[in-house]
């Protein structure tokens, strides 16, 4: 039995491991490349979808060949059908552990697709205007979600198989692992290509894309790689989300959680930096699980005296609040971003042959 505080870990771990992929990759996205995404939650639920779409398609199409019979209605029979799933796994860990990784991999995928759909309909636009376009996206995709029922069962939701059915133990404490360590391994990945020439070009795209242009390196196609690989990572996150409830529905990603949380953690860290990322999943992450243990606590004597709509409202009012005071008084963050060096480049040296050589052009002359 696990006591309150023990849960209060395990939910923290579960969540940074969410977060620290969406706000990375934010970072990665805005902080290095300039592109101002406000369509984070449509990339999350993309990976969500694919698992309460196709994933659980696939689930039936395998264990449907082993003799076992489901039920034809794709929405009302959905809890039926997954519950026979989930029991099929119990006792095939190999075939759980497969299944979910190729559900990560699928959503890695879709992800990618849908980020160069977004970078194609967003074509050359800059700055506010592209910032309202791909919020209006965002908002778009729950509307089809809502409309289309075999995405994730439309507004009833979709259950989806327990993937850790087979293991004895507290199933909590492997979803915190797994997903802390799937969040880790993605933080890592971003943070290679960040260091990396690609990262650096990525820099120069941020601070001055004509001079980049002139080169003749493509701009758009920069971004717009930039804006796939982000999405795939994203997308990833949906995954575990959806093995944290084993239930997807449209209303959980929605653009406070998964757009509006991540642009406060990496605005509090600081923008073009994996520290940045990391110190301000951490500061975010407290602050939500914060307010949520103040709830488990106080949350019913809330409700009992009729506020707690206030509650939630003033819930919203301390993410503008800390969002406003970051911008105005800590603008670079609590890590502002530092100067790129690039290993095994004299700069002292380059420096000296600069100061040193002719200004004037009279040793050249002569």
């Amino acid at each position: 039995m696990l006591t309150t505080w023990q849960i209060v870990l395990m939910n923290f771990a579960i969540f940074f491991g969410q977060y620290l992929i969406v706000a990375a990759a934010l970072n990665f996205q805005y902080g290095n490349a300039g592109v101002p995404n406000m369509s984070n939650n449509l990339s999350v639920a993309c990976g969500a979808y694919v698992t309460s779409s196709l994933v659980i398609r696939i689930c039936m199409v395998i264990i449907g060949m082993a003799g076992v019979t489901f039920r034809p209605d794709w929405v009302f029979d959905n809890p039926y059908n997954v519950s026979t799933i989930t029991a099929f796994l119990k006792t095939r860990p190999l075939l759980s552990i497969s299944l979910f990784m190729l559900s990560l991999a699928l959503a890695l995928v879709f992800g990618i697709l849908l980020g160069g759909l977004i970078a194609l309909m967003s074509g050359r636009l800059r700055a506010s205007i592209l910032m309202i376009l791909l919020y209006v996206l965002a908002s778009t995709g729950n509307v089809f979600a809502t409309n289309i029922t075999w995405l994730a069962g439309g507004t009833h939701g979709a259950f989806i198989p327990n993937f850790l059915s087979w293991y004895p133990g507290e199933n909590m404490l492997v979803v915190a692992v797994t997903t802390l360590l799937v969040g880790l391994f993605c933080f890592f990945i971003i943070r290679t290509i960040q260091n990396s020439p690609f990262g650096r070009l990525m820099r120069a795209v941020r601070e001055n894309e004509w001079t980049v242009a002139s080169m003749g390196k493509d701009v758009v196609r920069i971004r717009r790689d930039v804006m796939m690989f982000s999405s795939g990572m994203m997308a990833v996150t949906g995954v575990l989300i959806a093995l944290y409830y084993n239930y997807v529905q449209y209303t959980f990603y929605d653009q406070l959680t998964y757009t509006l949380w991540p642009w406060l953690m990496i605005t509090i860290g600081g923008m073009g930096n994996n520290a940045g990322s990391l110190i301000g999943v951490i500061f975010g992450v407290g602050i939500l699980k914060l307010i949520s243990t103040f709830n488990m606590f106080y949350g019913s004597v809330i409700a009992s005296s009729g506020r707690a709509g206030l509650f939630l409202v003033l819930e919203n009012m301390a993410l503008s609040l800390l969002l406003l005071l970051f911008m105005v008084f800590k603008p670079r963050g609590l890590i502002p971003e530092k100067r790129l060096y690039i290993s095994k480049i004299d700069y002292k040296n380059l420096v000296n042959e600069g100061s040193s050589s002719p200004q004037d052009g009279s040793e050249i002359a002569s």
